[in-house]
């Protein structure tokens, strides 16, 4: 199996093969440049954990799934469903010794790529390779990934759904990139409330317990829509608990969003739930939200040495002192000794504006001559000017737990 250290181009994974078969495609794949066999899987059931895990490590941009379909026909139909909903960009290849009609459509149906009949021959197997190849660089071609920046509290109270939704309106700049808020609280969070623009009946969550119908007319339906053009994905209004999601069903519903809109803000509830990880996991830019008191700097503390443990890179991760006073309780030196790093962003104190603002539910305008609305333009400023050209084609990303991408000029 290949390493980070040596990734290989084309990863390529074997369910339930027979010996004769895994023998002669792995024969076929030795004369491939940069082709690596991860092994032979010998169950279809769960098979989908261990196949994640195998491709997380190989780090391939093309990712290939050969699912033996005649040991048990029905068992790799239902792995092959498992497979296009838990990894969207597997290419899924059957094999099987029958040639009839009926049996090739019952493998293309939930989502194979390729039909292969045994014994496998080498131009086959390669002619297949070389068209998910093809397939893999059109959809790197088709796709415009945007930047995810996820925004946490080091606590609560530290404001940051208000610093979220500024940064946003910012970042849209009244309409001229798509941008989106993403409201990630659990319940009861209070974006659309802050904005103006009245509650959604339905939720980021609900969205993303949808992920199998995701596409742009269903995202249509979801959405709330502020004056000055920025679009709000609200989070559950009640208290009676959350519609269970998967951290897999959320990061694949960001990853969604990323292709629609050319920013995505995501206000996050303190902590390191499975849900924020999962928000993390797809960022480009993470900003801890704190204050100048000794709780925030502990919890800061706390969040970069458990990300620091999970391979983030440092440079990604901002850590944003909000309500900066120079005569706050503690000093900006003191906090950025404790924490071991500078601080990244700091916004000014202007309490007042911004409870108002937040009473009358019409956000502080992006030109507003104060020093609240500065740091803001600041802060946006930098994650355009190092984000690279808008709408620019960035692969496709790793999934999960292999750290932030280093964007932004991090």
């Amino acid at each position: 199996m290949r390493t980070r250290e040596t990734p290989a181009r084309i990863a390529v994974i074997a369910v339930c093969l027979d010996q004769a078969s895994y023998r002669s495609l792995s024969h076929i794949l030795a004369a491939v440049p940069g082709a690596a066999p991860l092994g032979n899987l010998e169950h279809y059931v769960a098979a989908e954990r261990e196949i994640g895990r195998a491709f997380e490590l190989a780090l391939a941009p093309i990712r290939v799934c050969i699912v033996d379909y005649d040991r048990n026909t029905e068992e790799g139909i239902g792995l092959t469903e498992r497979l296009r909903s838990e990894y969207p960009d597997l290419h899924i290849f059957a094999v099987s010794g029958h040639s009839e009609p009926e049996r090739i459509i019952a493998a293309m149906r939930p989502g194979c790529a390729e039909y292969l009949l045994k014994p496998l021959q080498h131009e086959r197997v390669l002619d297949a390779l070389a068209r998910a190849e093809s397939k893999q660089r059109e959809r790197q071609r088709s796709k415009v990934r945007g930047k995810i920046i996820t925004l946490l509290g080091a606590k609560g109270g530290t404001g940051v759904t208000s610093l979220a939704l500024h940064l946003a309106l910012q970042l849209g700049e009244g309409g001229k990139r798509k941008c989106l808020l993403v409201d990630q609280h659990p319940f009861l969070g209070c974006a659309s409330l802050y904005l103006g623009t009245g509650r959604h009946q339905y939720s980021f969550y609900e969205l993303a317990s949808n992920r199998d119908r995701l596409d742009e007319e269903l995202l249509k339906g979801f959405l709330l829509q502020h004056g000055s053009g920025l679009h709000l994905l609200d989070s559950p209004d009640g208290v009676e608990g959350l519609q269970i999601v998967s951290p897999s069903g959320l990061e694949h519903t960001l990853a969604f969003l990323a292709e629609t809109y050319q920013f995505v803000v995501v206000d996050c509830p303190p902590g390191l739930s499975e849900g924020t990880m999962a928000c993390i996991a797809q960022s480009d830019r993470i900003a801890i939200v704190m204050n100048s008191d000794l709780p925030s700097v502990r919890n800061t503390v706390r969040y970069l040495e458990h990300l620091g443990k999970l391979g983030y890179d440092p440079a990604t991760i901002r850590v944003v002192l909000n309500r900066h006073s120079k005569k706050g309780p503690l000093s900006d030196d003191r906090i950025e000794k404790t924490l071991g790093r500078t601080i990244s962003v700091r916004v000014p104190n202007n309490y007042n504006d911004v409870i108002r603002a937040i009473n009358a539910g019409e956000p502080i305008p992006s030109d507003h001559k104060s020093d609240f609305s500065a740091a803001i333009r600041k802060w946006a400023q930098e994650l355009f000017s190092n984000a690279g050209t808008p709408g620019s084609i960035s692969p496709p990303p790793v999934p999960h737990r292999n750290g932030v991408r280093a964007l932004f000029g991090g």
